[in-house]
């Protein structure tokens, strides 16, 4: 059985880059959690068995799997869980783990309850039906489907199926609390353009505990690459509150925005506002969405008015930056726009925290 450090719980507070951590300090526990696998038959798998390889390679400790775990709670979904862990920790080919790490599983609104009563034997492991809190070596830890409490425990939430690319996935800062994001697929917020590629995201967190520190790296088992910076959270003797940024992003000074005439046979004729996203390297702070806007001068003057809006996120929003790099686009038809006053587009950035910047215009 490994040995590690034991501590006290810990208390975060601050942000800080990975390269702070101490090159040569221990690691006394590292934790992998995954959301939302929604199982329904053996090929659903195929994403969390790739995330329990992976954090099989890097020796964790635990795993958690917050639910959905299953499509509709059916038995037979809740044999592809059991499989899927199997065919990593248990597989008399590849090798039997004979250290496999401890499991829990905490049940999402759409696992029926008898799982634990029909199942949890042959799965094994800590099966919760509405979570709780976990030890890892002297450390304490909560799991949670749904939006967490903010008691200083730090707690791995499933609250949507938000991009971990989103720097609200740990807000509001007032306690540690992570959302683990998804490893099914992102869900576009209500009002947004969708983002077809989304649904192929399978993205979880790899939790690194130091004596000082705490690491919390995002990953994407679809690329097998970080979508960020690792959150590097310092210990305190007591919680603080860490602001939220309040940095906007910017377009820079020489950008150009394109307007596109275009048609398509169902629709008629349109313009495809083009322009390359904003990212942190450009300004300081990378944009989560775009406002766009048709802006159209009233013909006794006066100030422009908004005939038309539309909220866009890059096409590639849930990457990491360097993988962020197709323009962003937004469309608008003939028919939604002004026929006899002119009109120009107007985009602007804006932040995860909601901050806005500089809005740049092109007409057509």
């Amino acid at each position: 059985m490994r040995r590690f450090l034991v501590l006290p719980i810990m208390a975060f507070c601050g942000c800080v880059g990975i390269s702070n951590v101490i090159d040569n300090a221990r690691t006394c526990a590292r934790i992998g959690v995954v959301a939302n696998p929604e199982l329904s038959w053996p090929k659903s798998a195929a994403k969390l068995q790739k995330a329990f390889a992976f954090y099989k390679d890097r020796n964790v400790d635990v795993i958690v799997v917050l639910g959905n775990l299953t499509k509709d709670g059916s038995m037979g979904q809740y044999r592809v869980l059991a499989q899927a862990w199997d065919s990593v920790f248990r597989n008399p080919v590849k090798g039997i783990d004979p250290n496999p790490p401890r499991r829990i599983f905490v049940l999402g609104e759409r696992d029926r309850e008898r799982f634990k009563d029909e199942f949890a034997s042959e799965l094994g492991g800590d099966v919760s039906q509405h979570g709780g809190e976990f030890e890892v070596n002297g450390f304490r830890f909560r799991a949670v489907c749904g939006h967490p409490v903010s008691d200083g425990v730090p707690t791995f939430y499933s609250d949507g199926k938000m991009a971990l690319t989103d720097e609200l996935c740990w807000y509001p800062r007032k306690s540690p609390n992570f959302n683990a994001g998804s490893i099914s697929g992102v869900e576009i917020k209500s009002g947004y353009e969708p983002v077809p590629k989304a649904k192929s995201v399978a993205q979880g967190l790899l939790v690194t505990v130091y004596s000082s520190k705490i690491a919390v790296s995002r990953f994407d088992f679809g690329d097998m690459e970080t979508v960020a910076d690792d959150w590097v959270i310092p210990r305190y003797s007591t919680l603080g509150v860490s602001k939220l940024d309040d940095r906007a992003p910017q377009f820079w000074d020489d950008v150009q925005l394109r307007a596109l005439r275009g048609f398509e046979a169902n629709k008629g004729p349109s313009y495809r506002i083009v322009w390359p996203p904003v990212l942190a390297r450009h300004t300081g702070v990378r944009a989560h969405s775009y406002e766009v806007d048709v802006l159209m001068a009233p013909k006794d003057g006066g100030q422009e008015i908004v005939v038309k809006r539309r909220y866009v996120l890059s096409p590639n929003f849930y990457r990491s930056e360097d993988r962020d790099v197709e323009p962003v686009s937004c469309r608008f038809y003939e028919s939604e726009l002004p026929s006899d006053s002119k009109f120009r587009f107007a985009v602007t950035p804006i932040s995860s925290f909601g901050v806005r910047g500089r809005t740049v215009t092109v007409a057509p």
